[in-house]
């Protein structure tokens, strides 16, 4: 069961470190409409339209495993928001995943895995 509070508190320290790091977040929990799936945080680094899956794990039993976000459905939302939006044909888009470990109330350390679905050759 998802933590709905430390979920919206990672949401949000993670769009603060998005814009700290240069990029232009656009949308919160974004969901298409009658789905009760979301995509975190969406966001454009340079030419870059970014879908960023959020992870957040109380205490100090680790990262969430990354293995946990759900490419499928990322993808198909992130599908869903592209059909949904008027943007560039040629857009060039990237799956991230932002996770964190929160060790104390005012502190957390942050696990950014750029293009987290990439597959090394």
């Amino acid at each position: 069961m998802k933590d709905n509070n430390l979920f919206e508190k990672a949401v949000k320290a993670s769009a603060r470190y998005c814009e700290l790091k240069g990029y232009e977040v656009v949308e919160q929990n974004w969901s298409p409409e009658g789905s009760e799936e979301s995509i975190p945080l969406i966001a454009y680094e340079d030419d870059t339209l970014v879908f960023i899956d959020v992870k957040a794990r109380n205490g100090l039993d680790g990262f969430v495993p990354e293995s946990e976000t759900d490419r499928e459905t990322m993808e198909i939302l992130a599908a869903k928001y592209l059909a949904q939006t008027d943007l560039e044909s040629n857009v060039e888009i990237r799956f991230d995943i932002i996770s964190l470990m929160v060790v104390r109330e005012d502190r957390a350390m942050l696990k950014h895995h750029i293009n987290a679905f990439s597959v090394a050759a």
